[in-house]
């Protein structure tokens, strides 16, 4: 992460929110998270540089491992467990 200040957003995770991709044609692909009544959309700029490219690698691997904790909290329960 970068150094300095910077904004935070919490989006609590409900049954009725969603993650979504939409690629186009003739643009730069989207990906959007909604959850109660925000909605942030990922966006890029139309001339795509390598840093891009890491950064969709970055998120993907971050995501498949979120994906699998969640799974694994599921089988054990529905909720981790604190140390006592």
């Amino acid at each position: 992460m970068a150094a300095g200040r910077m904004s935070a957003l919490s989006l609590p995770i409900e049954s009725r929110s969603g993650a979504e991709f939409r690629a186009y044609a003739r643009r730069t692909p989207v990906f959007t998270l909604s959850a109660g009544r925000v909605l942030v959309s990922l966006t890029l700029p139309e001339r795509l540089r390598a840093e891009h490219v890491q950064f969709a690698r970055m998120l993907a691997e971050q995501a498949t491992a979120y994906a699998i904790e969640v799974e694994r909290l599921y089988r054990n329960g529905g909720a981790a467990r604190r140390a006592a």
